[in-house]
Parts: C-alpha cells; structure tokens; sequence
C-alpha cells in the first residue's frame, strides 16, 4: 500500500512539474521582446562590422521587434538579415529566457586584398568576395598587377570554389590562381612570415615580394608550390645567407630544377 502511495505522489509531481513547465513556455512565448543582443566573435581580427551596425539592420526591418511577443518572432527571417551583411560568415538567432533576442555572430576572415584596375576588395578564406570595410582595413596579403576578370557576372558575388565547381576551367582564372596562392602562403608559417604581396606581371607569372630585402621571386604557374617554396627557403639559408639578399633583383623559379638569380646592375 505504502508502494502505491508512493508511486501516486511520483506521478502527481511529475504532473505538477509537466505543467509549471508549459505554463512557464507559454507565458515566455507570450512575453515580450525586451532587447536585441548582438555579440560579434572577430577570430582574432581587426573589427569590420560593428554589433551597433547589425542590430541597426535588424531594427530597420523588424522595426517593431521588442514589442513583439516572443512566440511571433521570426528568428530565421532575422538570422538571414544579419548573413545578409558582406562581413558575416555565420549567425545563430535565439530568445533567452529573460525574453532577449541574442544574435551570436562569426566575422569572415579576410584573406588577400585584391586591386584590380577598377576595384579593390577582399577574399576571404573560403574564397568569397568581401568590400572593403569602412571601420578597418584588415592588414593581409595585398595581389595587384595585370589582373584580368576572367568571370561573367557580378564581382561581388564571386565565390571561387563555386566558381570551380560550376566550370573546372575557372581554376585558371587570375584570381582563382591569386586566391590559391594567397591561401598556400597563409597556412605556410615560413612563407607567412616572409612574404606580403602578390603581383601578376604582364606575362601572365605570378611574382611574390617579400616583406624585407628589394627582390621579386618569380613563380610563373601555381604548379608544384610545396617544391618551389622549398627550393626557395633551401636558397635564403643556404646561399643567401652567405652572399646576402640584397645583391638580387629577382630570384626565378618557373623554371623545373633551376633557381635563376638575377644580379642588381
């Protein structure tokens, strides 16, 4: 008997509990929105897009979102208005439960900076254009030279791997070649810290530039990257080291087993 009344009293508080709990959910969904919180995760970068400028979007278009109840709040509408911004790689939209519409959001990271003859812009790290940012200018890889626009379309919906995979020809497309390089020389530490510049000179070869010393390094294709880089460091360590970098003009690697240094006249 004692069992039984047990078992009432666990079933009748596990009833008490199931209810508390969906008045509890009913009264949030019907309470009002008290604010909009936006946090911004930079990756370790420079600022581009401020949490003031992304809450001010989303209150443009949901004008009247703290009064609205927070059952009604249309969370994916709001989250596609934020990935809406050039600066934003990811947003995740949520309502607290002291009734707050939290906007949590990862910042793209730029990659190269790429000035062309009639624009500048941003790639970032999965190859998709970015404007230049009115707040910072994010210090990265600068790419300039003779860059054509080998692709149709809008240059502001330029993604490269979409590109690639839409017409594998695109894989030879200047910037295509220029956002390759840029990500080999990001994820390489030596080369990261050795090299700041990318130029496509008129003969259709990539050249980079070192951040010390006044030489070029002549790559020519983006073929065998891991070969002429490490052909390349074998020779400041080597042969550099003994002779000095700064009696060169250019250091070529185009060529497939051959270092040409040029002397300064």
């Amino acid at each position: 008997m004692k069992r039984r009344y047990a078992n009432i009293i666990k079933v009748l508080l596990l009833l008490v509990i199931v209810v508390v709990v969906v008045v509890a959910n009913v009264l949030h969904r019907q309470s009002a929105i008290n604010s909009v919180v936006v946090v911004v995760d930079y990756m370790a970068n420079d600022t581009l897009v401020t949490s003031e400028q992304l809450s001010s979007s989303v209150m443009e278009k949901y004008r009247d979102i703290t009064n609205q109840a927070v059952g009604s709040a249309d969370l994916e509408g709001i989250r596609q208005v934020v990935k809406s911004n050039q600066f934003v790689d990811e947003a995740d939209v949520s309502v607290t439960v002291s009734s707050d519409l939290m906007i949590k959001v990862t910042q793209r990271t730029p990659l190269v900076r790429v000035y062309s003859k009639k624009s500048q812009f941003y790639l970032d790290t999965k190859g998709r254009y970015m404007p230049i940012s009115q707040i910072n200018n994010q210090r990265v890889i600068v790419a300039n030279g003779y860059i054509k626009k080998d692709f149709s379309g809008n240059i502001a919906s330029l993604d490269i791997e979409a590109l690639v995979a839409a017409n594998p020809k695109a894989e030879n497309y200047d910037i295509t070649k220029i956002f390759r390089l840029a990500k080999y020389i990001n994820n390489d530490k030596n080369a990261k810290v050795l090299f700041d510049q990318i130029y496509l000179n008129s003969n259709g070869d990539m050249e980079i530039v070192p951040k010390l010393g006044n030489h070029t390094v002549v790559l020519g294709d983006i073929n065998n990257l891991d070969e002429k880089f490490e052909n390349l460091f074998a020779l400041y360590q080597k042969g550099f080291s003994k002779t000095g970098w700064e009696k060169y003009s250019s250091v070529n690697l185009k060529f497939k087993d051959q270092i040409i240094c040029t002397k300064k006249q």
